[in-house]
């Protein structure tokens, strides 16, 4: 009877008793401490300043405003003119009549004065009657004389370096280095061209209207099939008359 109260007694004991949780578990908090730590530099007692020692007032700290200063816009690049340019001009512009090689939305039409331009889409944005300013161009010429844009950048095929240094000889035997030929990459140099500055010439159409074609249903089907699916297309076009083509004059400004 003993025995069994006292193995009660020992077990009650047992389940009452707190344990710890290992250290491991324990808040993280409990490592950091309340001691604060001024920034400032400690200044050395009145007693060791010496008077003739200088006094150097300190520096105010930075302030954290910015001053937004406005940005000025980059003058306008002259337009370098070459000699031949400039005694070419005035025959051109002298001879008539003119052509020009107008580019839209990438694709190149020959045009003259009064020709009427069908173009294989749908122009957004544009009404009847609208003037419309072609300002890309790489020909324009006369009978005699064609004005053509400059060569465009040689592309270099060197899968090495991104950039290759061009030179240019000059009498004497030397090379003198002009500057830089960017890195050759096929599908963004495809089709790459320069065009005129569009300051020298002035190109301007007339949107005449949007003209629609039949309806259009085209049949398509698979073999040992009988499914057939019926496609329709209906395309509009954006029909444009070319009014103006000339030059620009010597002291006339870009409109």
């Amino acid at each position: 009877m003993a025995a069994s109260l006292l193995h009660v007694v020992k077990r009650s004991t047992l389940s009452s008793r707190n344990y710890l949780p290992p250290t491991f578990l324990l808040p993280w908090t409990a490592n950091l401490t309340t001691v604060t730590h001024s920034t400032t530099p400690d200044l050395p007692p009145s007693s060791l300043l010496t008077p003739d020692a200088p006094l150097v007032a300190a520096s105010p700290a930075p302030s954290s405003t910015t001053i937004h200063q406005p940005l000025s816009s980059p003058p306008a690049a002259a337009r370098d003119a070459s000699p031949s340019l400039t005694t070419l001009l005035p025959a051109l512009r002298a001879q008539t009549p003119h052509y020009i090689q107008a580019h839209i939305h990438g694709k190149p039409y020959l045009l003259t004065p009064g020709d009427t331009l069908r173009l294989p889409f749908r122009m957004p944005g544009v009404e009847p009657g609208d003037i419309l300013r072609l300002d890309r161009a790489t020909l324009y010429g006369s009978r005699e004389y064609t004005l053509k844009p400059p060569a465009p950048t040689p592309m270099l095929r060197s899968p090495a370096a991104a950039f290759g240094r061009q030179t240019r000889e000059v009498e004497g035997g030397g090379q003198v280095e002009v500057g830089m030929a960017p890195h050759f990459i096929p599908h963004i140099a495809k089709g790459k061209v320069t065009y005129l500055d569009e300051g020298l010439f002035v190109c301007r159409a007339v949107v005449m209207g949007v003209e629609s074609e039949p309806m259009r249903v085209m049949e398509k089907t698979k073999r040992r099939q009988r499914h057939v699916k019926r496609v329709k297309s209906k395309g509009a076009f954006t029909i444009l008359k070319i009014r103006e083509i000339r030059l620009r004059g010597e002291g006339e400004g870009e409109e």
